[in-house]
């Protein structure tokens, strides 16, 4: 365990955070002795505390976390199940997701392509049910391994157990205390760590093409009968022509997430913008893509101070070094406010903000 320890290297915004108390998991044993620290047990029983994984998806509110961080750091690939169908393929959290999809891309399986190059490891991907380019990871996800910071209980949850939503899950819950869980469970809490995600991944399947710039980018290239290895590259590209580079520009990738808004208000508003982008939900909900609105209430490329719109995304808010967490915090209010002011959308921030918004796995 470490104090005061310094999270500028596990934040990809960059803002150099430092937290009270610091302390890196590679094993289950290593979970069992955190489990009778005295200051863990405060600070869990006072639910102040935060498990961290690849920073990929967070913003501190504050220079100063005065909690506890754990760092899970589990690593490891296996084959659970494989028929002439799919395999089931066991991935452990400390794994870095995009060196997971290159993975299961480069053995010709079907399922995580469009998700390549998402900064962040794979135990935060259930936590936040990530999802681009009309795939989301909900849809090959067979089972979550977890362990109670509490008891050291295992736990595993099926799909169904995980309630996936746009963007969540049972997960971002510090203390689980619905659906999955037992009468005892809910009674005296389940504090979740996920140390490994099984994953179904089809061995034929049909490729995803019409969501975003695929299509066009193949195209482009004279690519008429894509392979899964395409459509992995061609993600990858447009990533990267949108994206700021992790590591060189801070951000936390798209920072809002999608609006999705009744049909009847997306009817009005297409009335005055016949050229908005939108992407049907179900019978009564649109989704419209938020980097549109940011864009058309004119904030695409601002910048203020340390901090602004990126310039190829309005999606992204970005940090160019030296700045404060506060000064995002202010720039999304703004941003939130222009938007409800001319489209009367209320845009919600994808990223998990601490401690505000305190997620289980970021």
């Amino acid at each position: 365990m470490e104090k005061n320890f310094s999270l500028r290297e596990l934040n990809t915004f960059g803002f150099d955070v430092k937290v009270k108390y610091f302390q890196e998991i590679k094993s289950l044993e290593d979970v069992y002795v955190l489990i009778e620290n005295q200051y863990f047990k405060q600070h869990r029983d006072s639910n102040n505390f935060l498990i961290l994984s690849g920073g990929s998806n967070i913003l501190f509110k504050d220079d100063f976390y005065d909690g506890f961080v754990i760092y899970p750091n589990f690593k490891g690939i296996e084959t659970i199940e494989e028929n002439d169908d799919h395999i089931i393929i066991r991935c452990f959290g400390g794994e870095v997701w995009k060196d997971f999809v290159d993975y299961t891309v480069s053995r010709n399986l079907y399922g995580l392509e469009n998700l390549s190059d998402i900064p962040g490891k794979v135990g935060a991907a259930p936590v936040q049910n990530i999802g681009a380019y009309g795939a989301e990871v909900k849809d090959v996800i067979n089972q979550v391994h977890t362990i109670d910071l509490s008891s050291g209980e295992i736990k595993i949850f099926t799909n169904e157990e995980c309630h996936f939503s746009y963007r969540n899950s049972i997960f971002k819950e510090l203390k689980v205390k619905r659906g999955a869980l037992s009468e005892r469970e809910a009674a005296i809490g389940f504090y979740p760590l996920i140390f490994a995600v099984d994953f179904v991944l089809k061995k034929n399947g049909e490729l995803k093409l019409d969501y975003g710039n695929i299509r066009n980018n193949l195209i482009s290239k004279n690519i008429t009968n894509p392979t899964i290895q395409d459509v992995a590259i061609s993600v990858k590209e447009i990533r990267k022509e949108k994206l700021p580079e992790v590591g060189i520009v801070g951000s936390a990738g798209s920072f809002f997430q999608n609006a999705i808004v009744s049909m009847d208000k997306y009817l009005e508003l297409k009335t005055s913008y016949p050229e908005m982008p939108s992407y049907p939900v179900n019978e009564s909900e649109v989704k419209i893509p938020t980097g549109w609105l940011i864009d058309k209430a004119g904030w695409k490329g601002y910048r203020e101070n340390h901090v602004g719109v990126w310039d190829r995304q309005a999606l992204v808010l970005v940090h160019y070094g030296g700045g404060k967490p506060l000064e995002i915090i202010e720039l999304m209010n703004k941003i939130q406010i222009s938007v409800k002011e001319r489209f009367g959308i209320e845009i919600k921030p994808e990223v998990n903000i601490v401690p505000d918004r305190i997620s289980s796995r970021t």
